[in-house]
């Protein structure tokens, strides 16, 4: 599967208007509402509304940080983003924290919760019409097209591992799968679930999301993981929670070497974020402007992530929803470790490195354009710390400080 790469041109103009709202704030401090039908059913509750659940010694009080941790084991482990890990033992349960853990250690292991759970998630998904990632439709598509494969009550059974995996292999090639050629942002994004099987065809993304619904309908734990196999090609695959075993019907790794810690969870709600993400960039217009409105759903659901936050920073700049960007950008400055980031020099961190810089870069033009010098400053000086050798972004910096006089 091909990374999607951002190329952001920035245009020197004169102010036009300045259309701003405050709408972006509104979901960037709480729990997606995937994330917080876990987060709820797992004995928590963001009682002072930052968007993440505190230990009683830190910014909130009876939370359920500790009887979270009590009951389920430490999951104030950190979580994988824009290359680094970030938010360990800080704590503070992020919702990633918290939705990885859910799905690597307590899904099926705690039966009661994780019906609950997957009953809400699956309710909300199908009354507000989220597109079906990693979901069956309500006709059940999906179940039928691998029971013609498996027979009935294939799902019924108790299974080892590698039988399970057996079975996976076996209904994928039953029903005659086969890859998608292309870049997916330029093909009409990715296919949904039932589409994948009623089309017989996907990316490495779609048939990762059919692997985390094959093992989940046998109540085998299983997460999305994917890494980086080039600058600019991503690669999704299954992992089984058990075992570690990598699943990968497309062999897409094949002439690859991919050490087990480079492969990054990618979980379920990230998984739509990404999936929605890359709708609202093949949707651009015939003015190139992109779909905002898609892509700011994309950031609900991954909101600490940079190539997410940028791409829809572009296009709130081009509709000059200034006050936007900058509560977006002030999060993600908030919200990363910008010097661990740029000393990372694996793959796939120089366009991490370029979406990080576009930020900067928009956040100075909405400073200068809404007249605030001093975060103006700020901005500046981290541009000038990590890429002050850049004579693009210096000649940018000038120009709009010269906005500001």
């Amino acid at each position: 599967m091909k990374k999607i790469i951002v190329v952001l041109i920035f245009i020197f103009s004169a102010i036009t208007s300045m259309a701003q709202t405050a709408s972006v704030s509104q979901y960037l401090y709480k729990f997606s509402p995937l994330g917080e039908i876990i987060v709820r059913n797992l004995g928590m509750e963001d009682k002072n509304g930052n968007g993440v659940i505190d230990i009683a010694a830190g910014a909130g009080a009876n939370e359920g940080y500790e009887g979270f941790i009590e009951k389920y084991g430490k999951a104030d482990i950190g979580f994988i983003i824009n290359g680094i890990t970030q938010g360990a033992n800080n704590g503070i349960l992020e919702e990633n924290e918290i939705v990885n853990y859910y799905y690597l250690n307590i899904r099926f292991k705690y039966p009661e919760e994780t019906a609950i759970i997957d009953k809400e998630i699956k309710a909300y998904v199908y009354a507000n019409n989220l597109p079906l990632v990693w979901l069956d439709n309500e006709k059940g598509t999906v179940m039928e097209a691998v029971t013609k494969v498996l027979g009935e009550g294939w799902n019924e059974k108790q299974v080892t591992e590698d039988e399970a995996v057996n079975m996976h292999n076996k209904a994928l090639k039953g029903m005659k799968i086969y890859g998608r050629p292309g870049l997916p942002s330029k093909n009409g994004g990715y296919y949904t679930l039932p589409e994948f099987v009623l089309k017989k065809s996907g990316y490495c993304f779609e048939a990762a999301q059919f692997g985390f619904w094959f093992f989940s309908m046998l109540k085998i734990n299983s997460n999305i993981v994917c890494a980086d196999l080039t600058e600019n090609i991503l690669h999704d695959v299954i992992k089984l929670t058990n075992t570690g075993k990598i699943i990968d019907f497309f062999n897409g790794i094949a002439g690859y070497k991919v050490p087990a810690n480079r492969w990054i969870i990618r979980n379920p709600i990230q998984s739509l974020g990404y999936y929605i993400g890359t709708l609202g960039i093949q949707q651009r217009n015939t003015n190139q402007e992109y779909n905002t409105d898609s892509l700011e759903q994309a950031v609900i659901y991954n909101k600490y992530d940079i190539a997410d936050n940028a791409i829809l920073i572009s296009g709130l700049t081009k509709k000059e929803k200034y006050q936007d960007v900058i509560v977006l950008g002030e999060f993600i400055i908030k919200n990363i470790n910008i010097a661990d980031i740029m000393k990372t020099n694996q793959l796939g961190q120089i366009q991490i490195k370029h979406n990080l810089q576009a930020i900067l870069l928009f956040l100075i033009k909405s400073y200068s354009l809404t007249k605030n010098p001093k975060e103006f400053s700020k901005i500046e000086a981290i541009l000038k710390q990590y890429y002050g050798k850049d004579d693009y972004v210096n000649l940018y910096i000038d120009t709009y400080k010269n906005m500001l006089e």
